[in-house]
């Protein structure tokens, strides 16, 4: 599934790109967010400062209210 996310203020950062990857459901709710709900979801990434965290957060994301 491909996510365009053009400037480079919404790429995806290496670690969050990782675990979306490991994370099906998670990869689809985030391809299904407005423009705006990612850039959000990327800024919350920035704060993230463990591999494991990262996980967690992604693992949990479509069952937060990120919409």
């Amino acid at each position: 599934m491909k996510m365009n996310l053009s400037d480079s203020e919404n790429e995806l950062p290496l670690g969050f790109g990782i675990a979306l990857a490991k994370n099906n459901s998670a990869m689809e709710y985030f391809s299904t967010l407005t423009p705006a709900h990612r850039r959000e979801i990327i800024a919350h990434t920035h704060t993230i400062r463990s591999k494991e965290e990262m996980e967690r957060f992604v693992e949990k994301m479509d069952k937060t209210s990120w919409i």
